[in-house]
């Protein structure tokens, strides 16, 4: 054959031969595709937009952050940004930060009280020489009020008389209660706050009290709160207290879930009394939202981007980009529905901030002044130098089920739990396990926390479990207490890791003993430890004597223990 011929047969069969390998690669993938492509370009990294915020507005924050995310929106180089949000009391976010716990972007607090309390702190550490924290902008508004039950609070005069604080510390100081009011049956005014070391509204009903304490309602100062009549003031306050906590919500939910009986009133937000008559069924009776004569704050929640090194320039146009989703009128009217004040003055004040949920849009009428941060420090020194003291039984599970590490953490939990007290507290120590063993104290805590710490230190795990004889025993010897001195608050932690297999006395027994009657109550925290134990009695024994249950792990013991400790 011609060598240009054999050539051209070669070419025409690679020719075939290539068209039929296009041809599988077509028929087995289903689509062509060009034997080269340029590479598509690497996906970017996602940025996420941390922000720590007060939990009272965690329904409609929440609700924000996800229609924001539902956007998608994208950096100014095109890579996506998420937002998250922590929701948790605002002195409890403020310390995360500051001891490192806690990077957020954003920090948005209940009231810009705590923005001054932050940067206070930040600054005073070393080699920090400008402020964490600028002052942000309100995102939405909301008052700090005395929730009341409406019975009550008509006994007072109200609505046709402005009522403060010096009509409730007359109350409080009455020993004849409610029975001035011809209502004996309510027994004695009981209030109810927050710990102002871990929430807003307990910081500033301390600072309301403060206020009213010596007429002012601007430039408070230290002299001011070191004053005698001032510190007398706040002793009265502090004497109706039933006891304090960390998050205003549980206020308002047990207040709701127990009623008249636990609680007077609560200092909390407006949004909180609307959200609670809002509710199917709502309390009966209803709650109103007393502004105090004296004057009261605006709850401004600010939102405040951190001038801090883990902020970007990313983070802080992600911040700015969800503020303005915030503050547009969309967010704003779902605000204004959920009970809070929008912080754009163009929206038109509507339902429910109105009579029908127990609200007044005309208040409050006296905008009280927030103070430095330097003066907000010493309000609250002034307030742990009046605050109400406790009378405390730790009852601590002992068995062998706690051998090893279980041990070694409840140790620790249990000193964690007593640094949070006062000094001028008095507290009990009762170890179980299979018996009770003979009561340590009760001592003054200040000269004897050494020696509880070192008790527990030396604890050794063995036998097994009589709950519900330890529990009965504390109880009655703690019951002794209140009538000899109600100047206090009288109360029982109870941490075990099993299930009660010891006791002579049994659950029904027990529950009815520690159930409140009257004033004369004995409040009961009672700790699950573990997977082992019986969390319905635990929760019964808590709930029939106006205390609280919590769950706790090996892991998050400390913790635990930390929480209880801020109702004291």
């Amino acid at each position: 054959m011609h060598k240009r011929a054999l050539w051209t047969i070669l070419v025409v069969f690679g020719v075939l031969a290539a068209a039929g390998c296009k041809k599988k690669v077509d028929d087995g993938g289903g689509s062509s595709r060009p034997p080269s492509s340029t590479p598509a370009p690497p996906t970017q990294a996602a940025v996420e937009l941390r922000i720590a915020y007060g939990s009272e507005k965690k329904a409609w924050l929440e609700e924000q952050i996800k229609a924001w995310n539902a956007t998608g929106p994208k950096t100014a180089g095109g890579a996506p940004i998420k937002a998250v949000g922590v929701a948790s009391g605002s002195g409890e976010a403020m310390q995360a930060i500051l001891d490192g716990s806690s990077r957020p972007h954003v920090f948005s607090p209940a009231s810009s009280a705590y923005v001054a309390l932050l940067n206070q702190a930040w600054l005073s550490r070393d080699g920090h020489t400008k402020a964490l924290a600028p002052a942000g902008e309100p995102i939405v508004l909301s008052p700090i009020v005395i929730a009341m039950w409406k019975p009550m609070a008509e006994a007072l005069g109200w609505p046709g008389k402005d009522i403060g604080w010096a009509d409730l510390v007359k109350l409080s100081r009455d020993p004849k209660g409610w029975a001035t009011y011809q209502r004996p049956e309510w027994g004695t005014f009981k209030l109810g706050h927050t710990h102002p070391e871990y929430s807003n509204s307990g910081l500033l009903a301390v600072l309301a009290a403060a206020y009213a304490g010596t007429g002012k309602t601007a430039g408070l100062t230290p002299d001011d709160l070191a004053a005698a009549p001032t510190r007398a003031f706040l002793e009265e306050v502090e004497d109706s207290i039933v006891h304090y906590g960390k998050s205003t919500s549980l206020f308002i939910d047990k207040m709701v879930e127990r009623g008249p009986t636990y609680l007077s009133a609560a200092v909390l937000y407006e949004n909180l009394v609307i959200e609670a008559n809002s509710k199917t069924p709502a309390p009966s009776p209803p709650l109103v939202a007393i502004y105090p004569v004296e004057g009261t704050f605006w709850s401004d929640h600010p939102y405040a981007v951190l001038d801090a090194e883990w902020v970007g320039a990313d983070e802080r146009a992600a911040a700015q980009a969800f503020l303005a989703f915030v503050k547009a009128r969309p967010a704003q009217e779902r605000a204004l529905a959920l009970g809070f004040r929008p912080a754009d003055p163009a929206i038109a004040m509507a339902a429910p901030i109105d009579a029908a949920h127990g609200a007044d849009p005309q208040q409050p009428q006296t905008l009280l002044a927030v103070p430095d941060g330097a003066t907000l420090e010493k309000l609250v020194a002034a307030w742990r130098a009046t605050k109400k003291a406790s009378e405390v039984t730790l009852v601590f599970d002992k068995s062998g089920s706690m051998e090893g590490q279980p041990l070694a953490e409840a140790k620790s939990g249990a000193a964690t739990f007593l640094d949070t007290l006062d000094d001028r507290d008095r507290v009990t120590l009762v170890f179980f396990d299979d018996k009770v063993y003979p009561p340590i104290g009760p001592v003054e805590l200040g000269p004897s926390r050494a020696m509880l710490r070192q008790r527990i230190e030396g604890t050794i795990a063995s036998g097994g479990t009589a709950l519900y004889d330890a529990v009965a025993e504390a109880h009655a010897a703690m019951r002794g207490k209140v009538a000899k001195n109600p100047h206090r608050i009288h109360a029982m932690v109870v941490m075990t890791d099993g299930v009660d297999e010891n006791s002579s006395t049994t659950l029904p027994k027990v529950t009815k003993q520690v159930t409140v009657e009257g004033d004369a109550a004995v409040s009961i925290f009672t700790i699950a430890y573990g997977t082992e134990t019986n969390p319905d009695a635990l929760t019964q024994i808590a709930e029939k004597s106006r205390g609280t249950f919590s769950r706790g792990s090996v892991a998050d013991i400390r913790a635990v223990f930390r929480d209880i400790g801020t109702f004291f």
